[in-house]
């Protein structure tokens, strides 16, 4: 049993156009590889995207804390509200996505684990053991990633710790997880003539620093990809799963912080088709609520302007969690056109 059930129509939930088979390719990254701080930073510049292997997180822990999400999905929907509390925002939610309307065909958790914000022992005990070794062991990988990135921005060696400071060991970071089930959408709820493109969870960017994202072998995830600067035509590609790896993506405030050198990309869910479900899990590093927000002086060049007015990540993620999904939440932040 899952939350969402058969409605009489999904008129509420968007249909999407569904893009064609491409030969669009993705960028893989051996993160122990010679050259990979390069790599990263290439990835990162020219997608805000890329898919990370030799990661060191044990296959088997990522197994479990997928067996024990879907077990938890399959309770009765009551017995889901009543362990973990409704979404408000952080807790259990079905189908409604934040306080704005947006909706996808999809239920999840959304947990703080850098705090006792929210009382992840509601959950079952076995899953929140597994939920807090698995943050642990991708924590690690976004370190790691974020030393990568400084390194390939070419920030000196003795300062390349400076991103991975603002999340990883820092008292007060605001890390996220989120655990989303996309049950599969039953091909006789669409209108005539269309078989694919319900929304399982609508296009936005993350607002943190940094996300990383492991999901089952089921598709639907997908990025959109700009040809150039000027490309007034973006085009949106599908991101093979791969369950042994895991995908990074840029956030806002990333791209604030190296001035608009990575961007962070825009990205959405279609819901599966088929007899199988998508599961996904997403960390999401971001800092301390009082931490400054504008380009770091170790990426600057001499006499280059900010792109962006300074704000605090604690003013930016209220803000952000203000908007729907598919708003430009930079955009009042800038000071000039992104380069």
């Amino acid at each position: 049993m899952v939350a969402i059930t058969a409605p009489s129509s999904i008129d509420q939930i968007p249909l999407v156009k569904c893009p064609k088979a491409n030969a669009a390719i993705i960028p893989s990254i051996d993160l122990s590889a010679p050259g990979a701080a390069a790599a990263v930073a290439d990835a990162c510049r020219r997608f805000g995207f890329f898919k990370a292997t030799n990661h060191g997180v044990p296959a088997g822990l990522a197994e479990s804390l997928e067996a024990g999400a879907m077990a938890f999905f399959a309770l009765p929907h009551q017995q889901k509200l009543d362990m973990s509390g409704p979404a408000r925002p952080l807790g259990y939610g079905s189908k409604s996505i934040g306080s704005n309307g947006d909706v996808g065909w999809l239920e999840y958790l959304l947990l703080s684990v850098s705090s006792s914000s929210v009382p992840t022992s509601a959950l079952p005990p076995s899953l929140q053991m597994t939920v807090e070794e698995y943050t642990r062991a991708v924590r690690e990988v976004s370190g790691k990633v974020m030393e990568l990135m400084a390194e390939g921005l070419g920030v000196a060696k003795e300062e390349r710790e400076v991103l991975r400071r603002m999340v990883v060991g820092r008292e007060g970071s605001d890390e996220m997880v989120r655990v989303n089930h996309y049950p599969p959408c039953c091909s006789c709820l669409l209108p005539p003539g269309r078989d694919c493109g319900v929304t399982g969870f609508g296009e936005h960017t993350d607002p943190q620093i940094i996300s990383v994202l492991r999901s089952n072998s089921t598709a639907g995830l997908q990025i959109m990809l700009r040809e150039n600067d000027d490309d007034d035509l973006p085009r949106w590609v599908p991101v093979p799963p791969d369950p042994h790896s895991f995908f990074i993506n840029v956030g806002d405030s990333l791209q604030v912080l190296t001035n608009g050198r990575f961007r962070s990309v825009k990205h959405r869910v279609l819901a599966p088709e088929g007899n199988e479900s998508r599961l996904s899990v997403i960390y999401f590093g971001g800092p301390a609520p009082s931490q400054r927000i504008a380009p770091l002086p170790q990426v600057m060049r001499e006499g280059e302007e900010s792109l962006y007015r300074e704000f605090t990540w604690g003013e930016y993620k209220k803000a952000a969690y203000k908007t729907r999904l598919g708003d430009n939440r930079l955009r009042p932040y800038e000071l000039v056109a992104s380069p």
